[in-house]
C-alpha cells in the first residue's frame, strides 16, 4: 500500500468488526484505535451476540429440539 487505508468499524472484547467489506490489498498492518462519540441516537452499540450464555436458565440442546418437534408436530393438526 503506497497510501494509508481507513476502515472504520467497532472494536469490542478485543475484536475488530468492520463496518463494510475489507480493502483488496494485501500486505501487513496496523491497527491504531480511536474512541469515538456515537453517530446516531440509536442507542448503544451493544450487539445480539453479547447475550450468549447470558440466560438465567441455560437449556440443553435436547431440550430446544423436543420443544422444535413438539412445535413442527403442532402443524399437522388441523
Amino acid at each position: 500500500m503506497d497510501s494509508p487505508v481507513v476502515i472504520r468499524g467497532t472494536f469490542s472484547n478485543q475484536v475488530f468488526v468492520p463496518e463494510g467489506p475489507l480493502p483488496k490489498v494485501e500486505g501487513r498492518a496496523e491497527l491504531i484505535v480511536y474512541e469515538q462519540a456515537p453517530e446516531s441516537d440509536e442507542g448503544d452499540d451493544s450487539s445480539l451476540f453479547d447475550l450468549f450464555g447470558k440466560a438465567p436458565q441455560l437449556r440443553s440442546g435436547e431440550d430446544i429440539d423436543a420443544q422444535l418437534r413438539a412445535e413442527r408436530d403442532s402443524w399437522d393438526d388441523p
